[in-house]
């Protein structure tokens, strides 16, 4: 694997945890942020660690079966053994004198993995504790697509899963059916949001709007019945996103 191409994938998710940090869509160490590096290795954030004291040194390599890659001569990359059981963030090992620290990768690293394994086209997840979508997860109930640009950039209603522990297989599990039929985002009952993007970008923009649909829904509840966007609506303004808007954002279009 090429040196540049993992410091760049590295890198993203470091400048991604640093605009998680300065929102308000986390708390403190909660949360994670992955990005797929090819077919095989993901990177993402290490567990319990500060998003605003991470370098790139710090992101964990992953492959698809969780397994933790040490990659010699990469800039930065830590001593990891070849499995997720085998590593202990606590304990430092001394290399030729010098401490080395083990890093584990987040515990929701499941999560992230079967997102990845079932929609190819994701590149980006960023999983989020923020307070309007964690209270709609609290109460499970999905957010109808009540705002324009909710429906285009989460493909509909966002669906809250059945409660499942956090950091396991199953969780990921339930996040997949809850984004079956075109959907980039679930609600976690009792936990939190998840979201993928086809770059990090995207997946972070689909956070933010998630939140402030969150918000919007429990505000419009005051003044009396929300009315969410038809099928049909949904479906035209998912598809100009994808096909259109996306692309302008990137100036492609």
């Amino acid at each position: 694997m090429n040196e540049e191409i993992l410091y760049k994938a590295r890198q993203t998710v470091v400048e991604a945890g640093l605009t998680l940090a300065r929102s308000s869509l986390t708390v403190g160490t909660y949360g994670n942020i992955s990005c797929r590096i090819d077919e095989e290795l993901i990177a993402i954030t290490p567990s319990g660690r500060d998003y605003q004291q991470l370098g790139p040194e710090d992101i964990v390599i992953t492959d698809m079966e969780g397994n933790l890659l040490g990659i010699p001569g990469v800039l930065g990359n830590r001593d990891c053994d070849s499995n997720t059981g085998g590593t202990d963030s606590a304990e430092s090992k001394e290399k030729g004198g010098t401490p080395v620290v083990t890093l584990r990768p987040s515990s929701e690293l499941p999560l992230h993995l079967e997102i990845y394994k079932n929609f190819p086209e994701a590149r980006a997840i960023v999983h989020t504790h923020s307070i309007y979508a964690s209270a709609l997860a609290a109460a499970h109930r999905d957010l109808p697509p009540i705002i324009e640009d909710l429906a285009q950039i989460t493909g509909g209603a966002v669906r809250c899963t059945e409660y499942t522990i956090a950091g396991t297989k199953e969780l990921g599990q339930k996040a997949v059916e809850a984004m079956e039929g075109g959907r980039s985002a679930a609600l976690l009952a009792n936990h939190g949001a998840v979201c993928w993007g086809r770059n990090m970008k995207e997946a972070l923009a689909a956070a933010q709007i998630l939140e402030k649909g969150a918000q919007i829904y429990y505000v419009a509840r005051s003044f009396g019945t929300p009315f969410p966007l038809n099928e049909k609506t949904v479906a035209t303004l998912h598809d100009f996103y994808l096909n259109h808007y996306s692309k302008r954002q990137q100036g492609e279009e």
